[in-house]
């Protein structure tokens, strides 16, 4: 299973009771953030999931409503007792090193190491926590921001009576659920002779400061869950969200249809929008059971039976 929170809902400037735009998934064990703007690791506290497990931080772009929480996050994980051998992995767009570098400054010296991945928006990413794989995808902004996809693959169930059949040990069943080929008996039996047909994994989109792009439509087709920025909610706005390289609650909307996401949440509001549900219609005439996302609003993504 997966686990996702809003840390929070803001754009640009955080505003009382509204956190900056960030989120963070919890998977075996792991906490990953997406994005760390001015004041995340308050509301990392408040969430009560913890800070020292943190082992990777995507960044979606530079712009300080999305970074500028960092070296103050760094230096609490530090005094959290967190050691050289539980280092730290920050993945984000070309010019990540020297942003890091930079924000570090005022947090030079660290007990653990950091780790910094660039993408440079043209190799293709293949990249995995845990059995969770990575994906990224160009968005549309006024300065090089990423938008970002997690799959978690399901195996197809494993049958015992074919095993059985098949008068394989149960010593080797445990290999064959993992998908890897056994021998024995001078035989070679392959997973498939055992397992049943393809089953649903579970997928989550995550996008913010993007104007909508085509590319999206097949980058998070059939997510279970879409996070996505829907900075302006009255679509009076739409010029003002094409020349701020945004979105409009309409548009967000129409991204989540045509995506075919199963769920849909709205975060990074204008702090012009003090109250998100005044525009609730514009979202739900196209997206009915969309979710304007709230601090710290949570969900577990399971496997479907």
């Amino acid at each position: 299973m997966i686990d996702i929170a809003l840390l929070g809902t803001g754009g640009t400037l955080p505003l009382p009771g509204r956190f900056l735009s960030s989120v963070l998934l919890r998977h075996g064990g792991n906490l990953i953030l997406l994005d760390c703007g001015e004041g995340t690791q308050v509301s990392l506290r408040k969430l009560g999931w913890g800070l020292k497990d943190i082992g990777h931080i995507l960044i979606t772009h530079f712009h300080a409503d999305h970074i500028a929480g960092l070296p103050g996050l760094l230096l609490t994980v530090g005094n959290s007792g967190r050691t050289a051998e539980e280092p730290l992995t920050i993945f984000g767009p070309r010019g990540l090193q020297r942003v890091v570098d930079c924000l570090r400054v005022i947090a030079p010296v660290l007990p653990f190491p950091i780790h910094c991945i660039e993408w440079d928006g043209c190799s293709t990413v293949d990249w995995q926590i845990n059995g969770l794989r990575i994906s990224t995808c160009k968005a549309e902004h006024d300065m090089f921001t990423m938008a970002y996809r997690f799959d978690l693959p399901r195996l197809p169930e494993f049958q015992p009576q074919r095993a059985k059949e098949l008068g394989i040990p149960v010593t080797f069943w445990k290999t064959l659920q993992k998908g890897e080929a056994i021998t024995f008996d001078g035989k070679t039996i392959t997973p498939d002779a055992v397992l049943g047909p393809p089953r649903p994994g579970l997928s989550f989109g995550f996008v913010t400061d993007s104007r909508p792009r085509r590319t999206f439509h097949s980058f998070f087709q059939n997510v279970d869950l879409l996070i996505t920025e829907a900075t302006y909610g009255d679509n009076a706005d739409q010029q003002k969200a094409i020349d701020n390289k945004h979105m409009t609650f309409a548009e967000a909307a129409d991204m989540g249809i045509k995506a075919s996401a199963r769920r849909l949440w709205f975060t990074h509001f204008s702090p012009a929008l003090p109250n998100p549900d005044y525009f609730r219609r514009n979202a739900e005439s196209i997206f009915p059971e969309v979710v304007l996302g709230q601090e710290h609003m949570a969900i577990t993504l399971n496997f479907r039976s």
